[in-house]
């Protein structure tokens, strides 16, 4: 038994097994279809030779052992960084206060915090009050570095802009902070939606040989969450999208032993035996997604002046989300068609 284990910072440990005929099987043409039934026959019926799978976890489970690495709303952690960014500039604080009272009313803003308290507001604000807060508190730094009577300086502005930036990439928050003339800005990058895929795929993973063939999208989440947006992220996520076609169409329906062919066979291989049923118009989307994708690394890898280009957090974001549902559809679509 092989044992792959994936991810390791937001969704805990995922230990993901994966059958590997045994060294000491005869290797007659005979024996190793019966030990190719058996191997399918254990990921779709949970057991094989008298071994069974995992205890069944029920859905309430799984979504706190698999939660999205990404979020729109801010959680008790990015909360306390926030707080512990703004509290030694009490001066920016006590006007970002006054201004967000003027423009929400005393009674709004007491609601969050009755003491009138920097600290308070932020641990117990909803989001958006929060980053309205955050939005004026961080205009009040800039212009008490370039106003007449400077209290902070270029330096203190920039490292307050940095972190509370690093707090948005590194807790997975899809916001993105816009800056102009002094004025900073948050601004939604990307919908639930992401997360939601996110919390699906690493579900599915959880059963079956999937391991492999996502540790690309995951090594490219991490590079996401560290803020590293370049052109690695769209190699890793080509790659575990090749790797799942290839596991469907050569490991598990044995369509073909070759591994070597380029993603449209393996797509014209599911087409040709039904894989996508009810589905069909999605061959021919996902092969201009991953023929676009494809062209995308090769140009990269070609040519190092393009590779600043994904340099983009909102450009990783769209990237990781399509990859991420396509990965999605792929592998609860090859559940659907072996159950």
């Amino acid at each position: 038994m092989r044992v792959l284990v994936l991810d390791h910072r937001r969704i805990g440990l995922h230990v993901c097994r994966e059958w590997e005929p045994p060294r000491i099987f005869p290797t007659t043409s005979c024996a190793w279809n019966t030990f190719t039934v058996l191997r399918k026959h254990s990921y779709r019926s949970g057991c094989v030779s008298g071994i069974m799978s995992d205890p069944f976890r029920s859905l309430f489970t799984r979504e706190r052992e698999f939660p999205s690495r990404v979020k729109t709303e801010l959680e008790k952690r990015d909360r306390e960084r926030l707080v512990s960014i703004t509290e030694a500039y009490s001066k920016a604080s006590s006007i970002a206060l006054k201004e967000l009272r003027d423009e929400v009313g005393e009674s709004r803003l007491k609601e969050a915090t009755p003491n009138v308290k920097n600290h308070e507001l932020i641990m117990n604000g909803d989001t958006i009050f929060v980053l309205s807060y955050m939005e004026h508190f961080l205009g009040q730094m800039y212009n008490l570095w370039k106003g007449r009577n400077r209290s902070y300086g270029k330096s203190e502005f920039e490292d307050v802009f940095k972190k509370t930036r690093e707090v948005l990439i590194t807790e997975g928050l899809l916001w993105e902070m816009e800056y102009d003339g002094g004025k900073v800005r948050f601004r939604q990058i990307e919908s639930e939606a992401m997360g939601d895929i996110d919390n699906k795929v690493q579900a599915l993973a959880e059963g079956g040989p999937w391991g492999k063939a996502l540790k690309g999208y995951n090594d490219a989440f991490e590079r996401y969450l560290n803020g590293e947006f370049d052109e690695h992220i769209p190699k890793k996520l080509y790659y575990s999208i090749e790797e799942v076609l290839k596991i469907i169409c050569v490991d598990e329906e044995e369509w073909t032993d070759n591994r070597e062919l380029v993603h449209s066979e393996y797509l014209k291989m599911m087409k040709e035996n039904d894989f996508y049923h009810a589905h069909g118009a999605t061959v021919a989307e996902l092969g201009d997604f991953l023929d676009s994708l494809e062209r995308m690394v090769a140009k990269v890898s070609d040519d190092r002046k393009q590779r600043h280009a994904y340099h983009d957090r909102t450009y990783a974001t769209l990237l990781i989300h399509q990859v991420g549902a396509y990965l999605y559809f792929l592998i609860n679509r090859h559940k659907e068609y072996t159950d």
